[in-house]
C-alpha cells in the first residue's frame, strides 16, 4: 500500500511539471514581459480578452486629453478660477430658469386647452381642473418625501443658518438639487391656484450648484477646500438665484445679502454682481433667441410718465399705503407663526401630517382648486386663469380699471372664464361685480389661501406670492384713491391724475419687504419695470412698512428658523440704545466648571460626571484663574477611555507576580464582560445608578450582577474578591496620576470677551465669527462664559424690555472682590487666610 501511494504521488508531480510550460506558453504574457526592455515595460499595457473597443478608445482619448488638462490647470492657476466658476454658475442657472419657465408655460397652456375643450361639460371641466392641480401637488410632495426631504420648503432659512456656520446634512447634494427642480416645476405649474413661487428654491438650487462647481474647480486646480471659500460660493449662489427669477442683478445681490447673511464682506460684492450679471444677461438673451422678445428689455414694460408728478398730498398717500402694508403684514406673520406652532405642538395633527404628507398636499390642492374653479366661485375672485407673471402684468398696467370698465358698452361679453380676451385685465371684470369688488374678494381669499398653502411640505418659494399679493394690495388701494379723487391731486392749481399702477409698484415692494424685513425690494421693482420716477414714493412706503413690521414681528424666514429650532440669533432692537448699555458681565454665566493646570485623571472623571458642557476651560491656578486654553469633552472622554481600557487592565493583571490569578481566566472573562461589576454596598447613591466605595472616592461601578454563561465553572467568592480588589487598586492608582498636558489636544487661544464689552459688540462677534461660546476675562483672569443661549436671552430681553442684569443684586464691592485680583500688599494673617479660602469656596459652590 505504501509503495502504491508513493507511485501515485510521483506520477502527479510529473504531470504538474509537464503542464507548467504549456500553461506559460498558452498565456504568453510572462514570456513577453520577460523579454521587454526597461523602457518598453513602462509603456506596456497588458491585453485583456474581454476588453471592449469602447474601453480601449476611451482610454486613448483620456491619454490624449491629459496634456489639455494640464494646460487648462495651469491657465486656471494663472488667471484665476473664480471668473470661470462665476460665469458657469450664472449661465447655468439662467438656462435652467428659462427652461423651467418654458416648461411651466406649456403645462399651463395644456391645462387650459383641456379645460376649454370641455366647455359643454361643467362636471368634466371641474374634474380636469381639480385633477391637474392635485396630481401636481402629489408629485411635488412625493419628491420631497422619498427622494430628498431636504428639498422641502424654501431653503432660504437653512441657507441663512448655514452661512452662520451650522452644517446641515445632505442639504447641498446633487440628489437634493434634482428633487428641488422636479418639485418646484410641479409647484409652479399649478399657477396662481396654489399661489407659491420659485425664489427660495432657485436660491437653494443655485447654492447647491455653486457648491458642486466649487468642488470641481478645486479638483481641477488641485487646491484644498476651506470654509471661507465655501462661504463665498454660497453668497454668489444666493445672488444668482434671485437674479434668475427677476432678471435683476443689482436687486438680486442686495436682496440675497439682506435675506441670508448677517454680515457681508465687501470683497464678496464683485462675485455676486458678476455672477448675477451673467445670469441676467443670459436669461434675456435666451428670451431673444426664443423670439419672446425683439431685443434685450426689462421684464415688465410700462408706459408711465417719467417726470416727477408728486406733491405732498400724494407722498402722504404713499406713506399711508406703507402703513396698510405693514399692518396687514403683521397680521399675516402672526397667523403664519400661530399656524406652524399649532401644527408642531398638536400631537394628533402633527403626527398625521408627518405620516401623510402626500395625502395632505393632495387635500390642500383639492380645496384650493375647488375655490378657484373658473366657472364656480372663481369667477368672483378674478384672475383664476392667469399665471403669477400675468397677475403682475395686470397690476402694473397703466389703466384705471374703474374708469375703463364704465366706458365699456358690451357688458354681456364680460365673463371672466372667456379665454378670448386680448387684454388680461379684462379677467377682473364681471357683469354683477365691479373690478374693485372682485379685487377685494381676491385679496381677502388669497390671504387665507396662502396661509393654507404654506402648511404643505413641498418645494416652493414664499417671496413671489407675497410680492404679487403686495402688488394687488397696492392696486386695490390705488383704485380706491382714484375713485375717491377722480380728478387727482392738485399741485399749484394743476390737477395731477392718480396712477393706480404706481401704487401697485409701491405695494409690491412695501409688503414683500415687510414680510422679509428687507429694503432692497424697492430696487428690485425698479429693475423689473424700469420706473425710476417713483423712487421716492416707493422708498417711503417700504421704510414705513418695515418700521411697523420689524417692531412687531419676526421676519418670515426667522419664524421658520424658530419653529424648526435651528441655531438662531434674533435681530437687535431697531433704534434703541439699550444694547449699548448692557455689557457682557450682565448676562454671562459665572458658576462655570474648569480644570486647574496640573489636574489628575480623577478630576477629569468628576468633571465629566457633574457637567454636560462640550468644552471646558483650563486655568493656571486656583487663586489667579488665568485662562490658558480650553479642551473639548470628546478629548477628555477619549483620554479616560484609553487610561482605563480593558487591554491595560488585562496587561496589568497578567504582569502581577506572586498572585493566584489564572491568566487564561482573566483574559477570557475580561474579554466577555469588559469590566467586573460589584454588588451594592452601604454607600449607594440616592438614585441607585452608581456605587461609591469608601476607601476610594473616585472609583465607581455598576450595581447589576454578572450572569455567567452556561457551562462556565463558578469561581470561589474569595478569589473573586481578590481579583476585584486588585482591579480597584489599579484604577485608583491610575486615576490619581497627573494628566500630561502634551497628551491633550488643547485650544490655546479660545475666543474671549471682556467684561465691559457691550451686547452690540458681543452680538457682532458671534455673528461674524459664527461662535457658539466665548469666555469672559478680566486682565486674563477667567470670570465667566457666554454661550449662544445667554446671548439670545439677552437680545430677547432688550427687544421686549424685560432684561435684568445677573449682577444687579450685587454691590460694587462684592463684584470687585469676586472678579478682580487682590492688591499685593502686606495683610494680617487672619485676613490673608480668609482671602486664600475664598476662591475654593466659590469653586465648590459652582
Amino acid at each position: 500500500m505504501m509503495k502504491e501511494e508513493e507511485e501515485h504521488r510521483a506520477r502527479d508531480e510529473k504531470t504538474v511539471m509537464m503542464d507548467l510550460p504549456e500553461t506559460k506558453e498558452r498565456r504568453g504574457d510572462s514570456k513577453a514581459e520577460s523579454e521587454m526592455t526597461e523602457s518598453e515595460a513602462y509603456s506596456y499595457i497588458p491585453k485583456e480578452k474581454n476588453q471592449s473597443a469602447f474601453i480601449v478608445v476611451g482610454k486613448r482619448i483620456l491619454t490624449c486629453m491629459r496634456p489639455v488638462g494640464r494646460t487648462l490647470r495651469s491657465a486656471l492657476q494663472h488667471v484665476g478660477e473664480d471668473w470661470l466658476f462665476l460665469f458657469l454658475l450664472g449661465i447655468s442657472m439662467a438656462t435652467i430658469s428659462f427652461g423651467l419657465d418654458v416648461t411651466i408655460a406649456k403645462l399651463q397652456r395644456v391645462n387650459l386647452w383641456v379645460y376649454d375643450a370641455l366647455d359643454q361639460y361643467r362636471y368634466l371641466q371641474y374634474f380636469s381642473w381639480v385633477l391637474y392641480h392635485t396630481l401636481l401637488m402629489t408629485v411635488s410632495a412625493g419628491v420631497a418625501k422619498y427622494i430628498a426631504p431636504q428639498a422641502a420648503g424654501s431653503g432660504i432659512p437653512e441657507i441663512k443658518v448655514t452661512l452662520r456656520g451650522v452644517v446641515l446634512a445632505e442639504f447641498f447634494t446633487f440628489r437634493t438639487f434634482i428633487a428641488k427642480l422636479i418639485g418646484v416645476t410641479c409647484t409652479l405649474a399649478a399657477g396662481s391656484t396654489i399661489f407659491l413661487g420659485k425664489v427660495g428654491p432657485f436660491v437653494h438650487m443655485a447654492t447647491i450648484l455653486a457648491t458642486l462647481l466649487g468642488r470641481l474647480m478645486v479638483k481641477l486646480v488641485g487646491a484644498k477646500e476651506n470654509p471661507s471659500r465655501k462661504y463665498e460660493l454660497l453668497i454668489a449662489g444666493a445672488a444668482v438665484g434671485v437674479a434668475c427669477c427677476f432678471v435683476a442683478p443689482v436687486g438680486g445681490v442686495l436682496f440675497s445679502v439682506e435675506a441670508t447673511a448677517t454680515h457681508f464682506a465687501v470683497r464678496n460684492y464683485w462675485r455676486g454682481f458678476f455672477a448675477a450679471t451673467c445670469a441676467a444677461l443670459m436669461f434675456r438673451l435666451l428670451a431673444v433667441i426664443n423670439s419672446e422678445r425683439e431685443t434685450v428689455a426689462i421684464l415688465f414694460s410700462t408706459n408711465w410718465r417719467v417726470e416727477f408728478p408728486f406733491d405732498l398730498p400724494e407722498y402722504f398717500s404713499y406713506a399711508l399705503l406703507g402703513v396698510v402694508c405693514g399692518c396687514v403684514c403683521c397680521v399675516y406673520l402672526y397667523l403664519h407663526r400661530v399656524t406652524l406652532v399649532f401644527i408642531n405642538t398638536n400631537e394628533r395633527i402633527g403626527k398625521f401630517l408627518r405620516n401623510n404628507k402626500i395625502v395632505y398636499a393632495a387635500f390642500v390642492a383639492l380645496v384650493l382648486a375647488s375655490i378657484t374653479f373658473p366657472h364656480g366661485f372663481g369667477q368672483y375672485m378674478g384672475g383664476t386663469r392667469l399665471t403669477m407673471k400675468e397677475h403682475l402684468e395686470t397690476f402694473f398696467n397703466n389703466i384705471t380699471w374703474g374708469s375703463e370698465e364704465m366706458s365699456m358698452v358690451l357688458n354681456a361679453s364680460r365673463q371672466p372664464p372667456n379665454p378670448t380676451y386680448d387684454h388680461n385685465w379684462l379677467q377682473w371684470t364681471h357683469p354683477q361685480l365691479s373690478s374693485i369688488e372682485k379685487l377685494a374678494i381676491f385679496m381677502v381669499l388669497k390671504f387665507f389661501m396662502l396661509l393654507f398653502a404654506n402648511t404643505m411640505v413641498i418645494p416652493a418659494g414664499y417671496f413671489l406670492p407675497v410680492f404679487v399679493y403686495g402688488a394687488g394690495l397696492g392696486r386695490l388701494y390705488g383704485e380706491i384713491i382714484a375713485k375717491i379723487f377722480p380728478d387727482g391731486f392738485f399741485s399749484e392749481g394743476v390737477p395731477i391724475k392718480i396712477t393706480p399702477a404706481g401704487y401697485a409698484l409701491a405695494g409690491a415692494a412695501a409688503y414683500s419687504g415687510a414680510v422679509t424685513h428687507t429694503l432692497s425690494t424697492a430696487l428690485l421693482v425698479f429693475e423689473l419695470t424700469g420706473q425710476m420716477s417713483h423712487i421716492l414714493p416707493v422708498l417711503i412706503a417700504v421704510l414705513v412698512a418695515n418700521a411697523i413690521s420689524q417692531s412687531c414681528q419676526n421676519s418670515f424666514f426667522d419664524i421658520i428658523i424658530i419653529v424648526k429650532k435651528l441655531p438662531y440669533l434674533p435681530k437687535l432692537a431697531m433704534g434703541k440704545n439699550s444694547v449699548h448699555d448692557v455689557c457682557a458681565e450682565d448676562f454671562m454665566v459665572t458658576n462655570l466648571r474648569y480644570l486647574v493646570k496640573g489636574f489628575k485623571y480623577k478630576d477629569v472623571r468628576s468633571l465629566l460626571k457633574t457637567s454636560d458642557f462640550k468644552q471646558f476651560p483650563i486655568v493656571d491656578a486656583e487663586d489667579s484663574k488665568i485662562l490658558l486654553g480650553s479642551v473639548t469633552r470628546k478629548t477628555l472622554n477619549k483620554l479616560l477611555s484609553d487610561l482605563l481600557s480593558a487591554e491595560r487592565r488585562i496587561q496589568y493583571m497578567m504582569n502581577q507576580p506572586g498572585t493566584n490569578v489564572d491568566n487564561n481566566w482573566t483574559v477570557t472573562s475580561l474579554g466577555d464582560y469588559s469590566r467586573p461589576k460589584l454588588p451594592r454596598t452601604a454607600e449607594e447613591s440616592d438614585n441607585g445608578d452608581t456605587i461609591t466605595y469608601s476607601n476610594q472616592d473616585t472609583v465607581t461601578y455598576e450595581s447589576e450582577e454578572i450572569q455567567r454563561p452556561v457551562g462556565r465553572k463558578r469561581r470561589s467568592s474569595k478569589f473573586r474578591n481578590q481579583y476585584l480588589k486588585m482591579v480597584e487598586e489599579w484604577e485608583c492608582r491610575q486615576l490619581n496620576e497627573f494628566v500630561p498636558m502634551e497628551d491633550l489636544t488643547i485650544d490655546p487661544a479660545p475666543y474671549r470677551l471682556l467684561e465691559k464689552q457691550t451686547l452690540y459688540q458681543c452680538y457682532d462677534l458671534f455673528n461674524l465669527l459664527g461662535l457658539r461660546l466665548a469666555y469672559v476675562t478680566n486682565t486674563g483672569r477667567l470670570v465667566g462664559v457666554v454661550s449662544l443661549t445667554e446671548l439670545k436671552d439677552a437680545v430677547h430681553g432688550t427687544v421686549k424690555g424685560t432684561f435684568t442684569s445677573r449682577i444687579a443684586s450685587k454691590t460694587e464691592d462684592s463684584v470687585q472682590d469676586s472678579y478682580s485680583l487682590q492688591p499685593l500688599v502686606h495683610l494680617p494673617q487672619d485676613s490673608q487666610a480668609q482671602d486664600l479660602e475664598e476662591p475654593s469656596t466659590k469653586t465648590s459652590s459652582s
